[in-house]
C-alpha cells in the first residue's frame, strides 16, 4: 500500500513541477516578485504591530476616506477581472472600456489615499514622528507605489487599445496574439494581489483601533 501512495505523491509533485516549467518566464518573474513584495508587506505589518505598545496612537481613528478607497479598489478588481473574458470573446471595444474604467478607479484610489494621508497629518500623525505612525505612511505608501506601477502599465495598454479598437485589422492581430492574453492575465493577477494586500491592511487597521 505504501508504494502506490508514494507513486501517486511523485506524480502530483511532477505535475506541479511541470506546471512551473510551462509557465511563461514573465509570469514566473511576476509571481516571484509579488511573493517577495507580499513578504515585505507582511513584515512591515508585523513591525508596526510590535512598535505600538511603546508608541500607541491614542485616540487614533482610521480615516473614513480609506473605507471609500477600499470600495473603489474592490470595484476595480471586478472591472479588471473582465478583461481576459472580453479578449477571449474578441470584444475589443468592451476590453478597451473596462480598461478605462479600471484606470479611472485606480486613479481615484490614489487620490483617496492622498486625502487619507492628509487627514493623518492633520490628526498629528507624521511620517517622521512616532514609529507606529510612520509605519502607516510607509506601509500604505509601499502599496501605493505598487499600484502606481500597475496603473502605468494599464494606461499604456489602454491607449494602445484605443488605437486598436479603431482598426479591424489591428483588432484581429491583437486577439490572435497569445502574448496579449498573457499580458492581460499578468495584469489581472497583479491587480488582484495588490487589492488583496490593501484589504488585509485595511481590515487590520479597522479591527485594531
Amino acid at each position: 500500500m505504501a508504494e502506490p501512495r508514494k507513486n501517486i505523491k511523485n506524480i502530483k509533485q511532477q505535475t506541479t513541477f511541470e506546471k512551473i516549467e510551462k509557465l511563461h518566464p514573465h509570469k514566473l518573474f511576476l509571481y516571484l516578485s509579488l511573493l517577495g513584495s507580499s513578504l515585505i508587506f507582511m513584515f512591515m505589518i508585523t513591525a508596526y504591530t510590535t512598535s505600538r505598545p511603546e508608541t500607541a496612537l491614542e485616540g487614533f481613528q482610521i480615516p473614513k476616506i480609506f473605507t471609500v478607497s477600499t470600495l473603489i479598489l474592490l470595484i476595480s478588481s471586478y472591472t479588471i477581472s473582465m478583461l481576459v473574458s472580453f479578449y477571449e470573446n474578441d470584444n475589443v471595444k468592451q476590453l478597451r472600456n473596462y480598461m478605462g474604467y479600471t484606470l479611472l478607479l485606480g486613479v481615484a484610489f490614489i487620490i483617496c489615499q492622498y486625502i487619507g494621508w492628509s487627514e493623518l497629518d492633520t490628526a498629528g500623525i507624521y511620517l517622521t514622528g512616532k514609529a507606529s505612525g510612520a509605519y502607516l505612511y510607509v506601509i500604505s505608501g509601499l502599496h501605493g507605489v505598487h499600484l502606481l506601477g500597475g496603473l502605468i502599465f494599464l494606461a499604456y495598454f489602454f491607449f494602445q487599445m484605443i488605437q486598436v479598437a479603431k482598426d479591424p485589422i489591428k483588432s484581429l492581430i491583437m486577439v490572435t496574439n497569445p502574448y496579449q492574453k498573457i499580458k492581460l492575465e499578468m495584469l489581472t493577477f497583479f491587480w488582484h494581489v495588490i487589492d488583496g494586500l490593501w484589504l488585509i491592511l485595511f481590515l487590520y487597521l479597522l479591527f485594531t483601533f
